[in-house]
């Protein structure tokens, strides 16, 4: 029987035991990275709406 966890699991394994601890915090700054650019990229993209011009 095939188990489709099975390659994601030792895949696991070997960052942790390659990386070891240093993985938790780097995975931690790329996820905050992606958030970060993604509340940057919606910001900018409804700046134009909220712009007030004084005529």
């Amino acid at each position: 029987m095939f188990q489709p966890a099975a390659p994601l699991l030792a895949a696991a394994e070997w960052l942790f035991g390659t990386f070891g601890p240093f993985l938790i915090p780097a995975t931690l700054f790329a996820l905050g990275l992606v958030g970060y650019l993604l509340l940057y990229a919606l910001e900018r993209s409804r700046t134009d709406d909220w712009f007030v011009e004084d005529e």
